[in-house]
Order: C-alpha cells, then sequence, then structure tokens
C-alpha cells in the first residue's frame, strides 16, 4: 500500500534542520520540563545495553527507535527480546494514529516484536479513552483515511476528505485529527477557514510535526493543528508526547512503578525527552535514526534545554 502522508506541503519539504527549528518554534505551547538548573549532564554510550540491570521498566517511542516505516530494526527486535527474557517490564509509548490500536499491535508483531496489546499505548489509544470517559455531544469531523477505521471512536462522525463541501465543515461541532495522511493544501484551507468564521474544539491524536519514513520525513497532525492555531483563535488538545495524558496511561498501565525505575527511550527531544522528563522518567535519546538523523546532538540539545539523561545511536 503507497504511503501519502505528506512529504511536502505549500512549498516545505520537511528535513531534520527544518524539524528540530519547528520544534524550537512552537517550544512555548509545550510542557515546561526541567528547569535548566535541573537538566542532566548527557552520558554518551554505543546502547541501551549497559543499562539493562539500571531501570525496571523500559518504554520505547517507535518510530526512529523499533522502525523507519516498514522497516524494523534488527538490532531494536533483539534488544526487546533481551529485556524481555530478564524479566523486565517493556512497553511501546507510541504517537502513532493512523492505525486503530489493533492494527498498530499486530503490525508490530509482525515486524518481529513480541508484544501484547497491553504493552502498546498508542495516542490515538488515549484519545479514544478520553472519549469514552468524557462523551463528546454533537457531530464531529475526523481527518483521518478510510483505511484508519476511524468507526473506532466513540463520536457521532463525518469523514473529512477531499471533496468535503465548506457548508458541511461549518454544520460540524468539533474536529478531530487522527492522521495526516491524503491531507493536503486545500483541505487545510478549508477547515482554517472554517474555523476561522466559526471557533470549535480540535482534538489532535498524533502532536508529532514529523515522523522518520526511512528516507524522508513526513509531515504530522501537530504540524497542520500549529499552523491552525497560528491562523484561528483555538487551542487544539493533544494526546500524544510530550503532553501528560499519554504519560499518565503509561505510567497507570506500569502498575505503581516508579517513575525514577523508567528508562523513556526515544528519537526527538521535544516530545520523548521532554514528556519523559516531564513524567518523573529517566531518559535515553536515540540518535542514528529518526528525527535528528545526521543532526549535532550536542547543539540540538544546547540549544533546546532539553538534555536526555543518555544518548545512543541505537538501542
Amino acid at each position: 500500500m503507497t504511503d501519502s502522508h505528506p512529504t511536502c506541503f505549500a512549498g516545505i519539504t520537511p528535513d531534520p534542520v527544518w524539524a528540530f527549528a519547528q520544534y524550537q518554534s512552537i517550544r512555548s505551547t509545550l510542557p515546561k520540563g526541567l528547569p535548566a538548573s535541573q537538566q542532566p549532564d548527557s552520558e554518551a554510550l554505543d546502547s541501551l545495553a549497559a543499562l539493562t540491570d539500571h531501570f525496571d521498566a523500559f518504554v520505547f517511542d517507535a518510530f526512529g527507535v523499533l522502525n523507519a516505516g516498514p522497516r524494523a530494526f534488527p538490532s531494536a527486535i533483539r534488544r526487546i527480546r533481551e529485556l524481555q527474557n530478564l524479566g523486565k517490564t517493556v512497553m511501546i509509548l507510541s504517537n502513532a494514529a493512523t492505525a486503530s490500536h489493533s492494527a498498530l499491535v499486530a503490525k508490530y508483531q509482525n515486524m518481529g516484536f513480541a508484544i501484547t496489546p497491553e504493552q502498546l499505548i498508542s495516542s490515538r489509544w488515549v484519545l479514544e479513552q478520553s472519549l469514552h470517559r468524557q462523551p463528546r455531544p454533537g457531530r464531529y469531523g475526523v481527518l483521518a483515511p478510510v483505511s484508519s477505521a476511524p468507526e473506532s471512536l466513540p463520536l457521532d462522525w463525518v469523514p473529512v476528505r477531499s471533496g468535503i463541501h465548506a457548508s458541511q465543515l461549518d454544520q460540524l461541532d468539533g474536529f478531530v485529527f487522527l492522521s495526516s495522511e491524503g491531507w493536503n493544501e486545500e483541505l487545510h484551507e478549508a477547515l482554517a477557514r472554517s474555523l476561522e468564521r466559526h471557533p470549535r474544539p480540535i482534538s489532535v491524536a498524533n502532536p508529532d510535526l514529523v515522523a522518520p519514513r526511512g528516507d524522508c520525513l513526513t509531515l504530522e497532525p501537530g504540524y497542520f493543528a500549529h499552523l491552525l492555531m497560528a491562523r484561528c483563535t483555538l487551542q487544539p488538545e493533544f494526546f500524544g508526547k510530550p503532553y501528560q495524558p499519554a504519560f499518565a496511561e503509561v505510567l497507570a498501565a506500569l502498575g505503581g512503578i516508579d517513575p525514577a525505575e523508567v528508562l523513556m527511550v526515544g528519537d526527538t527531544l521535544h516530545t520523548d525527552i521532554l514528556g519523559g522528563q516531564q513524567a518523573g522518567m529517566k531518559t535515553m535519546l536515540i540518535t542514528a535514526e529518526g528525527a535528528l538523523q545526521g543532526m549535532n546532538i550536542p547543539d540540538c540539545i544546547a540549544q533546546s534545554g532539553i538534555s536526555p539523561d543518555y544518548t545512543a545511536p541505537e538501542i
């Protein structure tokens, strides 16, 4: 199946340098994180091997850490198996929201990761739990392709896809942004104009600005949500990393393990590392592939003021 997540938009083709600058530009909208005086001095390691005895639980980001698009990293499959054989608690905390929970679990199982549904928490699943706990009245527009099975959302909803009329958008009570797959300039402009005419709530399952997919970065819902924030009178509700709802769910699933005994492993300073710090976890930044691939990592840490406890090229 051809991936239709956008790799360019309005003349912009994202790369790691651009993506880092974009995260820096929205820093004020992200959690504050640790003050400078409490930021750790990062320790550079070859891999996670030296830390297996240091933590009770390991929480892994997916894209850029376990896989790049459909390609799983063999070293990541081996490391997950090793941790499980040692009796460590292993979880995946992903901002992926295009696929349903069951489809995402099956994807990682088919890649070779021996995980159960309870060991994976996606930002889409976090959103769905919120919708179950606090039902949203009215009719919502859902931004997602047919393949993402948006009918799993406990909402009265209609799809927002190419061909939808402005009058239809204006009649909706709010929006849920699951996936940027199929999103384009025409759709974005229609939604922005509708929200300018009549501000309404928008829930964003995936706060990422970009996602690494091997040879490129794709633009994700968080990027488009921030474009809307800059243009319209609205404050989206975000459900994935670095925001609190995602980390609250993973800590609840860990069953009371002290956050300081949990290592959050990710490839993005402004989502994985910042969110992990805010939740009280220790953190490791993966650098060989992912959002910061090819970047000067010490420079990025210094500019962002977000310092992981550890860095390594791969897990």
